[in-house]
């Protein structure tokens, strides 16, 4: 049937029109995991042109399924009484377990929607990435990260994507100045118009690196934070920033040609970045080694090429056990 048939027959359904012939193709249509895709596309396209009616599509979906479960009709089932209630009813643990199962059930509900609404790009440890989105910016990802972003397209008010990880942004300007927001975990967010920048999420820590262009930051207090090109802003997890007016870009994109990048940096900084970049445990037991400091730029595509440079530059010894890795002084006889 052809696609635009079927729309129709959808959108007959989705206003309580479908008739029960309709509703048997739609039961042997939506039996296809990959038409369930397309349902919500058309369950988007159908809201946006009733926005006076706001639609729950996990509860439509629901009701979908339900609907075409019940085109036959069921026999009446026998309906037994007892004056006693069980066991777990008592106490409020059959509530508690009832409670239990439709929280599960919500959150597989929302994994469900969300992953048909966002489209996921991540990277492994030691990959990097290039994608290009919808609206022509592009976007660089290093090892251990991931970007979300709408499957469907950005609607016409902001572009919004959501980080974990590090990523390059190069935003692509629009017609209508339409603002692009990058979102973290922890209410720390993004807005940019038309420029290039560095943005550092992960565990231990917020950066942002301005390049060209203009940035407004959104910190998890309520504050704002106003970038210029060559800005860059550390966020601490307490929620304390510091902004540094200028700093060359270097530093802060030499990850994407897999270069590390060290000025005047501790060891234990270093164990830290092999980490996050490859995935690799680093321990650093010695005091004084780990505030070593070291200088230099170094390419290294796994993490053995980096250790191996340490331990000649620095006079090492690698120590490989089964759950890390230990950086140690070589001991002189």
């Amino acid at each position: 049937m052809k696609p635009s048939l079927t729309k129709h027959i959808i959108f007959d359904f989705f206003d309580g029109k479908a008739t029960a012939i309709q509703r048997k193709y739609i039961e042997a249509w939506i039996a296809d995991e990959e038409n369930q895709e397309l349902y919500y596309q058309y369950l988007d396209e159908w809201e946006s042109q009733r926005p006076q009616f706001a639609v729950d599509s996990e509860k439509a979906f629901g009701a979908f399924q339900q609907i075409l479960q019940e085109t036959q009709p069921r026999p009446p089932q026998p309906v037994l009484v007892k004056n006693n209630a069980p066991f777990w009813t008592n106490n409020g643990l059959g509530w508690r377990i009832a409670a239990s199962v439709l929280v599960v059930s919500l959150l597989g509900a929302y994994l469900f929607r969300a992953q048909i609404r966002f489209k996921t790009y991540q990277t492994t440890y030691g990959q990097t990435a290039v994608h290009q989105l919808a609206d022509g910016t592009t976007v660089t990802l290093n090892a251990n990260s991931l970007l979300r972003v709408p499957r469907f397209g950005f609607g016409s008010d902001t572009r919004e994507v959501f980080l974990e990880g590090e990523g390059e942004f190069r935003v692509t300007h629009t017609a209508d100045n339409q603002r692009f927001v990058v979102r973290t975990a922890d209410k720390f967010q993004v807005e940019v118009l038309g420029t290039e920048f560095v943005v550092y999420a992960r565990q231990r820590g917020k950066r942002v690196f301005l390049n060209k262009g203009k940035v407004k930051l959104e910190l998890a207090h309520g504050q704002q934070v106003y970038m210029k090109p060559g800005n860059v802003v550390t966020v601490a997890n307490s929620g304390q920033y510091q902004l540094r007016q200028i700093a060359p870009a270097r530093p802060f994109v030499a990850w994407k040609e897999h270069w590390f990048y060290f000025d005047n940096t501790p060891i234990a900084e270093v164990a830290i970045q092999i980490q996050e970049r490859f995935g690799v445990n680093v321990v650093v037991p010695e005091t004084d080694l780990a505030q070593r400091r070291i200088a230099g730029n170094f390419k290294a595509e796994k993490a053995d090429d980096l250790l191996e440079i340490l331990a000649d530059l620095l006079q090492l010894t690698v120590v490989k056990t089964r759950h890390h890795i230990e950086l140690r002084t070589i001991k002189q006889s």
